[in-house]
C-alpha cells in the first residue's frame, strides 16, 4: 500500500485515541480510558506494517515484539470498556486480571527469550513459522469472537434494562457499541485474512480496500465514543437503587418480595396518578425513574415497585402511555391545528419521531397521522 496513504490511516487512529481519552465533556471517564486503549492497541497493530517497511521490526526486536503484545490485548481491553459503559461506577475486581493473564505469560516468554538468547544462531525453519502463524490466529480469533460475544450478551441486558428507569431510551442507547463489536469483528477477519494468506503483499485492492475499512470502522468507534453522554447521570445512593432495580427484573429472579400492603400500594398509586394528571411531569423530555420518585418523596425503588404492581407496566410503558394520552388529547384539540405531529411528539416529551410513532401504534393501534384523520373527520 502507498504509505502516504498509510500513515493518512494510522496517524488519525493515533490522534483519536489521544481525543478519547482526554475526553471532553468528562462523561463515563473510565470506559473512555479503557475504550481510548482499546483505539491505541488498534492504531499499534496498524504499525507493525510500516515498522517491517523501514526495517525498524530487525533492528528493535523486543519492541516489535512487545507491539506485537496488542494483539492479544485489544479483545479484552475492548471488553472492559464495554463492562464500564454499561457500569461506570464500576470498582476493579482481582478477577479482572485474568483477562491478561495469557499476554502476561507472552511477556514473560519474551522476555526470557531475548535475555537468553539475544542474538539467534539460526534463522527459524518455515514449518515452525507455518506453525506459529496458524496457532496465533486461532488464539486471535478465539480472543476476538469470545470477547465480541460477551459484549454483546452485556449491552443487550443493558438495553433492556433501560425501560425500568428511563423514559427515553435512545437518550442513553448503546446500540452503538452493538455496532462496534461487529465493526472489531470485521476489522479481524480483515487481519486474519492477510496474515493467513498474506493477501496484503500480493494485492494493492484488497491492503487498500482494508485499510480504508479499518479506518472508516475506527472513525465510525471514535465518533460515537467522543458524543457519548454519561449514562447513568445520578448520585452514588441513586445509581445503586438503579442497579438493585435491574438486578430484581432479571429473568433469574423468580421471588419477588412484597415491599409494601396492598393499602400502601394503593394509596401511592393514587398519589402517582394525581401527580400525572395535575403536574404533568412526562412531558419532561428526560423525565427519569429517580426524578419522578423525588417529586412523590419515596424511593426510586418502591416508586418501581407501585408501577410494576400497581399498574402492571413498567416505567418506561407508564410514561409513555400518559404522553400519548395528552398526544390524542392535543389532536382533538383544533386549537393546536397549528401543530405538525413532530411538534405533537416533542410537546408531550418524545425526542423522536421514530419513538413517537412506534409507541403510538403499539398503545392505539393506529399512526398518529391515521389518528388524526380521525379525529378531524368526527
Amino acid at each position: 500500500m502507498n504509505p502516504t496513504l498509510e500513515a493518512l490511516f494510522i496517524g488519525p487512529t493515533f490522534f483519536l485515541s489521544f481525543l478519547i481519552l482526554a475526553n471532553m465533556q468528562r462523561a463515563n471517564i473510565k470506559a473512555s480510558y479503557w475504550f481510548a486503549g482499546f483505539i491505541f492497541c488498534i492504531f499499534l497493530i496498524q504499525l507493525d506494517a510500516p515498522l517491517a517497511r523501514i526495517g525498524l521490526d530487525k533492528n528493535w526486536t523486543f519492541l516489535n515484539d512487545f507491539i506485537g503484545l496488542s494483539n492479544f490485548v485489544v479483545a479484552p481491553i475492548f471488553y472492559l470498556s464495554i463492562v464500564y459503559y454499561v457500569k461506570p461506577k464500576r470498582q476493579w475486581k482481582k478477577r479482572d486480571n485474568l483477562h491478561f493473564l495469557f499476554p502476561m505469560l507472552i511477556l514473560i516468554l519474551l522476555i526470557l527469550s531475548h535475555w537468553v538468547d539475544p542474538e539467534p544462531v539460526s534463522k527459524p525453519q518455515p514449518e515452525m513459522v507455518t506453525i506459529s502463524t496458524v496457532i496465533f490466529i486461532i488464539c486471535f480469533c478465539f480472543y476476538i469472537v469470545f470477547y465480541c460475544l460477551k459484549s454483546v450478551v452485556i449491552i443487550n441486558k443493558y438495553q433492556k434494562s433501560l425501560v425500568l428507569y428511563t423514559s427515553n431510551t435512545d437518550v442513553f442507547d448503546l446500540k452503538w457499541l452493538q455496532q462496534v463489536s461487529f465493526c472489531v469483528l470485521f476489522i479481524a477477519t480483515l487481519w486474519m485474512l492477510d496474515i493467513a494468506f498474506q493477501l496484503s503483499e500480493h494485492s494493492t485492492l484488497y491492503s487498500t480496500i482494508s485499510s480504508v475499512s479499518t479506518f472508516m470502522s475506527i472513525c465510525f468507534m471514535g465518533y460515537h465514543a467522543l458524543k457519548q453522554r454519561e449514562i447513568y447521570p445520578y448520585k452514588a445512593e441513586e445509581q445503586k437503587e438503579i442497579e438493585n432495580l435491574i438486578t430484581e427484573n432479571e429473568p433469574t429472579e423468580t421471588f419477588k418480595k412484597k415491599l409494601i400492603p396492598d393499602e400502601q400500594l394503593d394509596n401511592f398509586k393514587t398519589s402517582l396518578i394525581d401527580l400525572m394528571e395535575t403536574e404533568k411531569p412526562f412531558l419532561e423530555a428526560e423525565l427519569s425513574l429517580v426524578r419522578l420518585a423525588q417529586q412523590l418523596k419515596i424511593s426510586p425503588h418502591l416508586l418501581s415497585y407501585v408501577i410494576n404492581n400497581g399498574f402492571g407496566e413498567n416505567f418506561y410503558q407508564l410514561v409513555n402511555r400518559y404522553r400519548i394520552e395528552e398526544a390524542q388529547r392535543l389532536m382533538s384539540d383544533s386549537g393546536m391545528n397549528h401543530l405538525s405531529l413532530l411538534g405533537i411528539a416533542y410537546e408531550v416529551g418524545f425526542n423522536s419521531k421514530t419513538v413517537f410513532n412506534t409507541t403510538f401504534k403499539k398503545v392505539t393501534g393506529q399512526t398518529p397521522s391515521d389518528y388524526k384523520k380521525t379525529v378531524q373527520h368526527k
